[in-house]
């Protein structure tokens, strides 16, 4: 059987299916409004570096409103340990000035003190305090200054621990 029609090459002009589309003006002209918005915005960003009057400075409220709280001048272990010793207060022995001190503190000034001792941190006198925490099964150590009242604690650092 013969076919009914007959193809010969260059008839047709190709297949229409595997040409390729025109660049449509509309994408053309995307394409250029982009490139044209990124160079203004590099154009914008350079000068206004270029024209910057420096690093800008710190003001002094900004610097004193910064906290550090130093770190603990005993051990995790040691402030455990603190709890089976007989605790001294130092200069908190008087339970009124001690109650004074924890209430500036935060805690309640009738607080159970599981523990205490004086020390020196950078050649002053301080008392470490160790106080029951949130939890039964965790401790809370706080350094003050010798001189802690409820007009200054003297805080000089506090941490969170568990108990062994």
């Amino acid at each position: 059987m013969e076919p009914t029609h007959t193809v010969t090459p260059g008839s047709t002009g190709g297949a229409a299916h595997a040409r390729r589309p025109g660049i449509r003006s509309g994408r053309l002209i995307a394409a250029g409004a982009g490139v044209a918005a990124m160079l203004t915005a590099v154009g914008v960003g350079t000068t206004a570096l270029l024209n910057s009057s420096g690093p800008a400075t710190s003001t002094l409220t900004s610097a004193s409103l910064i906290t550090v709280t130093a770190k603990m001048p005993i051990s995790s272990r040691d402030l455990n340990a603190l709890i089976a010793r007989r605790p001294d207060f130092g200069p908190l022995t008087d339970p009124k000035r001690r109650a004074a001190c924890l209430s500036a503190l935060g805690y309640p000034g009738s607080v159970q003190v599981l523990g205490a001792e004086t020390l020196q941190v950078d050649g002053r006198p301080a008392v470490v305090l160790v106080l029951p925490g949130d939890q039964p099964d965790v401790i809370v150590g706080v350094t003050v200054a010798a001189s802690c009242s409820s007009v200054a604690t003297g805080l000089i650092a506090d941490t969170t621990v568990r108990r062994p």
